[in-house]
């Protein structure tokens, strides 16, 4: 169905919340007016996150609900994806910490786009400073090295086409760097995206550890700006 959307939503350990806010977020798909279905993806979970998410998927038959014994957001977007019903995917974040008005925005801009960015840049964001500062870097440097545009690469407030993501499926390893890779190979094949404002308010502690998840994300942009760009000038001037 062309005009329905998968929303998917990886979780870890997001026991106290899984239940208020995945009814909340029906309501709200529900009020789209098209054919939707939630994939929630635990991943690694340790507190009481399956049992709620099972219970949840057994009431509502828009929810679906799988569990994967190890950590890694990204493979439980990759499993989302693989498991959905739909060609428009929506991945937004358990808190729902994001404009939910993002949604029917981007659904609307994938009749003419393969990816829509929500913005927290562009849009206003109230979240603590250092979190706000690292990611900024992390925008200046992927502009830098990647001549890329665009003002936010976390796994929140992102639309896809699902054939976009099946096609680098193989991209996406355990952790959040896909939505870098997505963008950054759909451009250079010749496909579009476009950014939007969104705002966000966010003052949770992080599930991640943030030197960690700094270390990994610098690294593999490195390593994408390494193979895709130095070693294809260093492959041309030996041509």
């Amino acid at each position: 169905m062309t005009n329905g959307f998968t929303a998917l939503i990886p979780v870890y350990n997001e026991a106290d919340i899984i239940e208020e806010n995945s009814l909340r977020l029906l309501e709200f798909l529900a009020s789209t007016g098209r054919p939707h279905e939630l994939i929630i993806v635990s991943n690694g979970s340790t507190d009481a996150t399956v049992e709620r998410g099972e219970r949840l998927a057994s009431e509502h038959p828009e929810i679906r609900f799988f569990s994967l014994p190890e950590k890694g957001v990204g493979r439980a977007f990759s499993l989302g994806v693989r498991e959905a019903r739909f060609e428009l995917i929506v991945s937004v974040d358990m808190d729902l910490s994001i404009d939910l008005n993002f949604i029917p925005r981007s659904l609307e801009l994938l009749s003419s786009h393969q990816i829509v960015v929500g913005s927290k840049k562009m849009g206003s964001q109230d979240r603590p400073f250092w979190r706000t500062a690292g990611s900024t870097a992390f925008i200046l440097t992927a502009r830098l090295l990647l001549g890329l545009s665009f003002a936010d690469y976390s796994i929140a407030a992102k639309a896809y086409h699902r054939e976009v993501i099946l096609r680098y499926l193989d991209r996406i390893d355990h952790g959040t760097s896909y939505v870098l890779d997505i963008i950054f190979h759909t451009l250079r094949a010749g496909g579009r995206a476009v950014e939007i404002p969104v705002f966000c308010e966010d003052h949770r502690t992080s599930k991640f550890n943030l030197f960690d998840e700094a270390v990994y994300r610098f690294r593999n942009l490195f390593i994408l700006w390494w193979n895709c760009r130095v070693k294809k000038q260093a492959s041309r001037s030996g041509d």
